[in-house]
């Protein structure tokens, strides 16, 4: 029998993101050569050969359908030899139909243990993404077969991981559920393959549970939250609910692509999203609704499908299904540069028409992750011109169409939808050096403390002249406020300033000459109609 185990006793540096002490190597590593000992006596290899495959539960619409559960195969994944001493003596990987080829000492007694985990290092394309248990000390996921003895003749071993429903519920153990989340990975990293082969990406752990409930606390219970994307010292994570009868997202293809989409965001392009909740209808800071949309629009991009579902319930009966195509619809629909299925349908229909290079050339290049301008559609599109003439005539109708002014430059100058805040428009103000200019917040459109939503932040742009150390204070709004702000230059945030003081906060810093970016707001998002006399000296 198949069992998934979590390797952790022989893995103790797994959090550094490194094979030592961990028995292997990458996807290009070959197969295991004889030792000096079996070449003194000259024993023959024996060569074990077998397929990996997984049970996928569709979700075409929301709900899971478990009635047409298909087997997949385990594609990318480490596979490894394991000895009675539990020494590795043979590493491979599966290729993109599950298979995988290895050699060992006729003779050998092992069992073939497949690791959730896809790595390739070296000169070209280069990754390392893991699927592990939070709940478990994070030790990651394998999938074994019992003893097998290397023969002359060659040994196939096959190894299948079910889902474990049983028509009712989860009766045994959801031996498919890392490879799930792990094979939608690997459908994004051949997605970006396509049109970058030489793509170095940075390296990700994915945390799945089945006792992952949408409750936040302490993550090592399960209490993630949501599915969620979180940059984090030396390597991303993205966490995964897992709770049966709950909200369990393995099988939903579209949120892993849409974590993975913020994960390349934010770890291969730019991503300047405060982050926070989200729903249809809200209209969001311009940075989050890009984020948002385009985590959505990826979703459909890397999955090639109009459609984005997600399941929960009991039975993971109910669900989610957002048409990609369509943007915002209703009669309370409103299209805009702050509401993220507008950016999702523009973003998709783009990629329809002109393809995932012009897209993934303007999310990379220099006007984008480094122009001056926060992470926009605007930004987007000014740099997408940059980057393809043609491309940008093409996106402009599609822009127009959902109320977002394709004119406009990356600082939104010219936009002329406002959403209804009061004072998103414009979306930056100049200041001057020494000068003073208003920014005024509003909770009109969301008012939770340190929201998200359009009007929560204001954003003012300045231009050193010359490097030195310059004194930034945002004060005025009176005693029911909380001002804090962010400090961005051309390539993202250089500084955070935000203390408790009522109406008032201050940072004296060295700057550089050019262009920065502040992002202002109220945490208390105390009001209506809030504004900051803000002064850079």
């Amino acid at each position: 029998m198949n069992t998934l185990k979590t390797l952790l006793a022989h893995c103790a540096l797994m959090l550094a993101f490194t094979l030592a002490g961990c028995g292997g190597g990458g996807t290009d590593a070959g197969p295991a050569q004889k030792t000096d000992a079996a070449a003194a006596i000259d024993i023959p290899l024996g060569t074990v050969t077998g397929d990996v495959s997984f049970d996928a539960v569709p979700n075409d619409s929301g709900p899971l359908v478990y009635g047409a559960i298909a087997s997949k195969p385990v594609r990318g994944a480490i596979v490894e030899l394991v000895d009675d001493a539990q020494a590795v003596i043979a590493t491979t990987a599966t290729d993109a139909a599950g298979h995988y080829t290895a050699t060992v000492p006729v003779g050998s007694s092992f069992v073939v243990r497949v690791v959730a985990r896809m790595q390739q290092l070296g000169d070209g394309p280069s990754w390392d993404t893991r699927v592990a248990d939070n709940t478990q000390l994070n030790s990651i996921y394998s999938l074994e077969s019992e003893k097998q003895i290397a023969t002359l003749q060659g040994v196939r071993k096959d190894l299948h991981a079910s889902s474990g429903w049983d028509g009712n519920g989860y009766a045994g153990a959801r031996l498919a559920a890392p490879w799930a989340i792990l094979d939608t990975v690997y459908i994004a990293q051949q997605k970006v393959l396509t049109v970058a082969p030489n793509m170095v990406f940075p390296k990700l752990g994915l945390y799945w549970s089945p006792n992952n409930v949408p409750t936040s606390g302490d993550i090592a219970l399960g209490q993630i939250g949501t599915t969620v994307y979180r940059p984090a010292g030396l390597f991303a994570r993205i966490f995964v609910l897992g709770k049966e009868d709950v909200d369990t997202d393995e099988f939903d293809s579209s949120v892993i692509a849409h974590e993975w989409g913020h994960y390349f965001q934010d770890a291969i392009s730019r991503d300047d999203s405060v982050g926070g909740g989200h729903g249809a209808g809200d209209l969001l800071d311009p940075r989050v609704a890009f984020s948002e949309g385009w985590g959505n629009a990826w979703s459909g991009i890397a999955l090639a499908r109009s459609t984005y579902t997600d399941s929960l319930g009991k039975g993971q009966a109910k669900g989610l299904s957002i048409d990609l195509a369509a943007g915002p619809t209703g009669t309370k629909a409103v299209k805009g540069w702050f509401n993220e299925q507008s950016i999702d349908q523009v973003l998709w229909r783009l990629d329809a028409e002109q393809g995932f290079g012009v897209i993934f050339n303007a999310m990379t290049g220099a006007r984008f992750m480094a122009g001056g301008p926060l992470t926009s559609i605007h930004a987007f599109n000014a740099a997408l011109k940059q980057q393809s003439a043609a491309a940008g005539a093409r996106f402009a109708p599609l822009l127009a169409a959902q109320n977002i002014n394709a004119e406009a430059d990356g600082w939104g100058t010219g936009e002329t939808t406002s959403g209804g805040s009061g004072v998103a428009l414009p979306m930056y103000q100049v200041l001057t050096v020494g000068g003073t200019v208003n920014a005024c917040v509003s909770n009109r459109l969301g008012a939770t403390a340190g929201g998200n939503k359009l009007g929560n932040y204001a954003f003012v742009r300045f231009d050193v002249p010359a490097a030195g150390t310059y004194r930034i204070a945002v004060s005025g709004g009176g005693a029911a406020t909380d001002p804090d702000f962010a400090l961005y230059r051309l390539n993202g945030l250089m500084a955070t300033s935000d203390a408790t003081s009522p109406s008032t906060e201050a940072l004296s810093t060295d700057l550089e000459a050019g262009m920065h970016v502040l992002a202002v707001t109220d945490y208390n998002n105390s009001a209506a109609n809030t504004c900051f006399a803000v002064t850079v000296n």
